[in-house]
């Protein structure tokens, strides 16, 4: 029998997780709402628990979160290079369903949320990225009590998770990807996102997603994680720092990792009506993954000004960078491994790009015409970090090196148009430019990526 994760659990936090729930909660004053600020860094804010689309009912209902999702959406990709340069159009749909019980059972809450995520007219196999039919993305049970250390609350939850973790880099509930990310397991929260400061334990195993089959985790890959978050400075500076643990050592060989990644995400604002912000991400990797010792590291740094004129401008430049794997042939790999965190919006639409062996300049500029259209302009420029290391959502390398590390240009646009307090429409279209390291390790033709997409909630 493969070794539960949960006995893997550090003793620490099972106590600090029994120390809270069976503690005895004494009745205070409700907490007072805190008013913080939220990163401006694009796609960087958490959905810490439950979806943005649900809703509490009100009346006599009132103890039921409800909400419902559909989004249709129409892909064009033309000299796709995370599949082999082919060029294939898709009708995709994913469906969203949640309920959640709050107040009628207290301290005892639950939370249900359905998936259906299929794709249509394509010639492209079988994705679990992009399908996964009729399958249960959360069902979890909560213990819950309000104002329990202090005047901040405290959480216990048992059962399947889906959620954004610190900045979405290393774990994210997927926003534009067709799935989305699960875990099985156990999470406590002590404080919230509306409380000055917070504290966020996880021991999770990560979903393996199942086109055809019910979604499974194994016994053999298990997550752990500890995250605080303090918001006692803003709108100056925001911190949170996290630690999370990878351990798959049951895999053959070549899966096998057993990682640590300590990091620290933090972010601002300043000046005249805080025109000025900034964002900030800086995490190390140690361990071992593939049989190779492991040592890496990645970062973030941003910086925007907003103006204050009717259309809302904001001007941003950011560097995100990912080390690379200095000697294919030697017993240590510097690649870092980004987990479970979001891609999409961070390091290109086109999706080519993620947070490994990456040099990746950006500027981008977002405004808002009306009130219900938002439009932003990005380009991005790409580098490997290490010349001898891989394009690795390509499948491209030079072990050599003698390719040099110049991968291309991107330009992303979008539209987001809110038609109805329900609905809206988002239109986003983006063209690669192939470089050096491209052209020099096959063939090198500008792509193409689009994609309209309509969004129902209710």
């Amino acid at each position: 029998m493969p070794q539960s994760c949960f006995s893997r659990l550090p003793a620490a936090l099972v106590l600090y997780a029994a120390f809270f729930v069976l503690a005895p909660c004494q009745a205070a004053d409700p907490a007072p709402v805190l008013k913080t600020i939220t990163t401006r860094s694009v796609s960087a804010n958490r959905v810490a628990e439950t979806p943005d689309y649900a809703r509490t009912l009100s009346g006599s209902l009132d103890w039921l979160q409800f909400g419902v999702e559909s989004r249709t959406r129409y892909e064009v990709a033309r000299d796709d290079y995370t599949n082999g340069l082919i060029s294939d159009d898709a009708l995709v749909t994913r469906n969203l369903l949640y309920l959640g019980i709050r107040h009628a059972l207290d301290p005892l809450r639950f939370n249900m949320e359905l998936q259906d995520s299929r794709r249509f007219d394509s010639n492209l196999p079988d994705n679990s990225s992009v399908e996964d039919r009729i399958d249960v993305l959360q069902a979890y049970a909560q213990l819950y009590f309000e104002n329990a250390v202090g005047k901040a609350p405290v959480s216990l939850s048992a059962g399947r998770m889906a959620f954004d973790w610190a900045d979405r880099r290393l774990i994210s509930r997927n926003r534009n990807r067709n799935t989305i990310n699960a875990f099985d397991g156990l999470r406590l929260r002590v404080g919230d996102e509306n409380a000055p400061w917070e504290i966020d334990a996880i021991a999770m195993r990560p979903l393996v997603r199942n086109v055809q089959n019910a979604d499974q985790s194994s016994a053999d890959l298990a997550l752990y994680g500890l995250a605080c978050y303090w918001r006692g400075w803003s709108p100056h500076i925001v911190l949170e720092p996290y630690w999370l643990w990878l351990d798959q050592r049951q895999a053959p060989t070549a899966q096998q990792r057993n990682l640590h990644t300590f990091g620290l995400h933090g972010f601002g604002q300043w000046g005249n009506k805080s025109a000025w912000d900034y964002d900030f991400g800086l995490a190390g990797q140690w361990g071992a993954a593939a049989g190779q010792n492991r040592q890496a590291w990645a970062a973030h740094l941003e910086t925007g000004y907003t103006w204050t004129n009717p259309w809302k401008p904001r001007l941003g430049l950011w560097l995100n960078y990912a080390s690379g794997d200095a000697n294919a042939k030697d017993s240590s790999n510097q690649r870092f491994d980004p987990l479970y965190g979001a891609s999409y919006a961070f390091y290109g639409y086109t999706s080519y790009f993620s947070l490994q062996n990456l040099i990746n300049p950006a500027l981008r500029l977002s405004f808002q015409p009306v009130k219900k259209l938002k439009c932003e302009l990005i380009h991005r420029g790409y580098w490997l970090a290490s010349d001898t290391d891989a394009w690795v959502k390509a499948g491209r390398r030079d072990a050599t090196g003698r390719s040099g590390s110049y991968i291309g240009q991107e330009t992303d646009v979008r539209v987001v148009w809110q038609i109805a307090p329900s609905c809206d429409i988002d239109i986003a279209y983006a063209h690669f430019y192939a470089g050096g390291f491209v052209a020099s390790t096959g063939a090198a033709p500008g792509a193409n990526f689009m994609q309209i997409a309509a969004t129902v909630r209710f």
